[in-house]
C-alpha cells in the first residue's frame, strides 16, 4: 500500500475576507499538521489584496488560492465553492480565526478509519474569549466548525451547505447526522474556538456558548492565550498545552451521575 492510500489527500477548506493576521495563523496551523498529505484551499474575494499578499508570503505550493467574485454570495455558497475547488477525497473545515493542534488532522483521520464513519466531528473543544482573555471547556456536543468528512459520501447524498450567512455549518452537520454519517471525537485540545469579535455569529450566541461551557482557571487561560499571540508557533503552543499540569485538571465531566 502506498503513502497516498495510507494517507488520502485532505483538503482543508478556508473561506476568508481581508483578515490576513488571522489567516496567517490558520496557515501556520496547517503547515504544522503531522498529517502529511494535505492541501489548504482558500476562497477569497478577487479584489482582496491583503489576503493575496498573505498567501504569497508563505511560498507553499500546498496552499491553493481561489479568488472569486464574492459579491452577493452567502457564506454557505462560498463553502460549497471551496468544496468544488478541492482535490482531496476528504475535506476538513479550516476557519481562519481559530487555532488547530498539529495533531488535529491525524487524529480525526485515525478516528474515521477506526469508526468506519464518513464524518468525524469534535465533541469537545476549548473556547477562548480573546477580549476577556478567558478560556472555557466547551460543552459536550458535536461542534459543526470542526468537521472532517468524506467528500464522495456527502456528494452521493446530494448534501451541500445551504445558502446562508449564519448557521450554514450547523444545518450541514445536521444533515450528516440524519444520514448516520457522523461520529464524535473527544479531544478538546485539538481545537481552540476563538471568540475574536469578528465572528459571523452575534455576541448573544457566544454568551450561550460560555454559559453552557465550563470556565477554566487563570493558568489554563494564560496557556490558551498563547495560541493567538502574534507569530506564535503552533508546535510550541501544542507542547505547552500537552504538559501534565494542563490536561488532567480539565473538567471533562461536569454533570452528576443519574440516581438509580
Amino acid at each position: 500500500m502506498n503513502d497516498h492510500e495510507e494517507q488520502p489527500l485532505i483538503s482543508c477548506l478556508c473561506v476568508t475576507r481581508r483578515r490576513p493576521q488571522h489567516l496567517a495563523r490558520a496557515i501556520r496551523c496547517f503547515q504544522s499538521q503531522t498529517y502529511a498529505n494535505k492541501e489548504l484551499v482558500i476562497v477569497h474575494p478577487a479584489a482582496d489584496e491583503p489576503t493575496k499578499d498573505c498567501i504569497a508570503g508563505f511560498h507553499d505550493e500546498r496552499i491553493k488560492s481561489h479568488p472569486v467574485d464574492a459579491q452577493g454570495i452567502s457564506l454557505g455558497e462560498l463553502r460549497n465553492l471551496s468544496l468544488e475547488r478541492a482535490s482531496g477525497s476528504l475535506a476538513c473545515i479550516w476557519d481562519d480565526d481559530d487555532w488547530y493542534s498539529p495533531e488535529r488532522l491525524g487524529k480525526q483521520f485515525a478516528m474515521m478509519r477506526s469508526s468506519n464513519k464518513q464524518a468525524i466531528i469534535l465533541a469537545r473543544l476549548i473556547v477562548f474569549d480573546s477580549a476577556a482573555g478567558k478560556a472555557y471547556l466547551g460543552t459536550d456536543r458535536l461542534w459543526e466548525n470542526s468537521i472532517l468528512f468524506d467528500r464522495d459520501a456527502v456528494r452521493a447524498l446530494g448534501i451541500r451547505y445551504p445558502a446562508l450567512d449564519r448557521n450554514e455549518d450547523y444545518e450541514f452537520v445536521n444533515l450528516l447526522i440524519r444520514h448516520n454519517l457522523a461520529y464524535p471525537l473527544h479531544d478538546a485540545t485539538l481545537y481552540v474556538y476563538n471568540i475574536s469579535g469578528i465572528n459571523t455569529c452575534d455576541p448573544g450566541h457566544f454568551d450561550i456558548i460560555k454559559r453552557r461551557g465550563t470556565a477554566l482557571s487563570d493558568h489554563h487561560s494564560a496557556v490558551i492565550s498563547q495560541c493567538f499571540a502574534p507569530d506564535a508557533s503552533p508546535l510550541a503552543v501544542h507542547d505547552q498545552m500537552q504538559r501534565g499540569e494542563l490536561i488532567p485538571p480539565l473538567p471533562y465531566v461536569v454533570h452528576r451521575a443519574l440516581r438509580r
